[in-house]
């Protein structure tokens, strides 16, 4: 190799080099922070009833317009920090874990969007410790960053411009519904259960490009008008509702999906959706099929305007079905085939 050629490598490993600590560097400035799904999650917010209204700046830095700015106490770390997306609700919560009383008295957050409906300070307890909550005028995905200058930095979207595709997912009951009731299972925790699972698996693949928002991810009252908006609000491609039976007779057993056969839609038909659903569950979990049938009662499926279907896990009075109910493994593949059907359904309509 020649002086000059040697001269070259030289000059293309430093300059390879400076980009390297630059991107590092630029990493470590920034630490994105997780938000965490809170659908229809009670309300604790301490013992504490102070409360009072943020400070809000509208002297936004250049390059921050589409941002919320919240500024930390310097003591405040990630580990310290705790976001829910209240989707359901239009909120986000930020839960910080200070030991500065009063701080948000007189640090402003700093924004210009006008989603902001309202911003609040809910003292936690009397060491600092406090939960921000922001109204919003509609449902939004939402990303995160701690900054180095101490400050979180929140951006919003609406869900199809970040994701590729909406899915809502409906745990049937929830609260004083509990739903099918037999051999001591109740549908409301088969259904979330499966849920929980379900947002588990999506929560793995980068790949799709797929969000799932959920009625509900905790044993709570959600009222037909609610799960109707999330769908209206998340301009969801596709709907599904999980669920069980409750037929009194011990020798039925297994899976069955349900569909509304009023809409007929061009891309993929509620009764196609359904038995994608089906197909992809029962083989997914090596359980029963029983078959596709229309949906006989009056319900949510009647209100969607996008291919939806019922898939119900099964039977809670069935003989066989009363030990799979009660089987995480088994829950977790039904989970795995639900999921294999939605990814299905998208091809299908692609």
């Amino acid at each position: 190799m020649t002086d000059a050629e040697m001269k070259k490598v030289a000059i293309k490993a430093s300059v390879f080099a400076a980009i390297s600590i630059a991107l590092m560097l630029q990493r470590s400035a920034t630490k994105h922070i997780m938000i965490t799904d809170a659908a229809g999650a009670p309300v604790d917010r301490g013992e504490s009833d102070s409360a009072y209204t943020l400070l809000i700046d509208n002297n936004v830095p250049k390059g921050k317009e589409d941002a919320l700015i919240i500024p930390l106490p310097k003591s405040v770390s990630s580990d310290n920090i705790v976001l829910e997306d209240r989707y359901m609700d239009h909120e986000l919560r930020i839960y910080i874990d200070s030991r500065e009383e009063g701080f948000y008295l007189d640090n402003p957050v700093v924004t210009d969007l006008p989603l902001l409906e309202s911003a609040v300070c809910v003292n936690e307890n009397d060491t600092g410790s406090v939960c921000l909550d922001f109204k919003l005028d509609d449902l939004y995905a939402n990303e995160s960053a701690l900054t180095e200058n101490s400050t979180i930095e929140v951006r919003f979207f609406e869900p199809k411009d970040k994701y590729e595709h909406v899915v809502v997912v409906d745990p049937c009951g929830g609260g004083q519904d509990t739903g099918d009731l037999g051999n001591g299972y109740s549908e409301k925790d088969v259904t979330l259960d499966t849920a929980l699972l379900l947002r588990n698996i999506a929560d793995k693949d980068t790949e799709h490009g797929i969000k799932l928002y959920f009625t509900r991810l905790s044993d709570s009252d959600v009222g037909m008008e609610k799960r109707k908006a999330l769908i209206e609000d998340s301009g969801a491609d596709l709907f599904v509702e999980l669920s069980t039976d409750g037929v009194q007779d011990p020798a039925y057993n297994g899976m069955a999906s349900y569909y509304n056969d009023k809409f007929f839609l061009r891309r993929l038909t509620n009764a196609e959706f359904a038995d994608v659903m089906l197909r992809s569950c029962a083989t997914g979990s090596s359980g029963e099929a029983l078959g596709v049938f229309s949906e006989k009662e009056e319900g949510i499926l009647d209100l969607c305007p996008v291919p939806a279907a019922r898939i119900s896990l099964g039977n809670v009075y069935g003989q066989r079905d009363k030990d799979r109910l009660s089987d995480t493994s088994y829950l977790t593949k039904a989970a795995e085939g639900i999921y294999n059907g939605i990814l299905e359904a998208f091809e299908v309509m692609e």
